[in-house]
């Protein structure tokens, strides 16, 4: 029974993981599907810039939590479900092709779980990094718009 409450927990982290990632992916790479501009675009000081990646950064913690989760809660349901087939030839009389069933069900645990964290692990750091660059963009730019302070104030 547990082993299929944490099928369908994977099944649902498997959905969440692909909503968050075209949600980010439209957000930080498209924006103008969501007829925004983008960060470096819309961004004239530090502050906003703040504000801006703060905004930007929803959902990547997401993302990082199941990225390092998923791979265990899939562990753990191929684990039981290989004990409950285990536990169906325990004393009796039962040819070993009736493991078939449960070990298949246990690969397919493994693979939920692989497949909620493989693409959340490469588009957490695809995200990011594309986050670091539009930061250090802004900086940049912000750095050449600040004037240099003249001999004669300092003096």
């Amino acid at each position: 029974m547990l082993a299929q409450i944490l099928d369908v927990i994977l099944i649902g982290l498997a959905a969440i993981t692909a909503m968050l990632i075209l949600w980010k992916s439209i957000e930080l790479c498209w924006p103008g599907l969501l007829r925004q501009l983008r960060i470096e675009a819309r961004v004239t000081s530090i502050d906003e810039l703040d504000e801006a990646l703060e905004a930007a950064e929803r959902g990547l913690p997401m993302l990082a939590t199941i990225a390092a989760t998923a791979p265990f809660i899939g562990l753990s349901a191929t684990v039981l479900h290989i004990m409950n087939g285990l536990q169906m030839l325990d004393g009796a009389n039962v040819e070993a092709t009736v493991l078939a069933g449960p070990v298949a069900t246990a690969l397919h645990s493994t693979l939920l779980g692989l497949a909620s964290a493989v693409p959340a692990v490469g588009a957490y750091n695809l995200l990011l990094r594309r986050l670091q660059v539009a930061e250090n963009r802004v900086r940049r730019a912000l750095s050449r718009k600040t004037p240099a302070p003249s001999k004669e104030a300092t003096l």
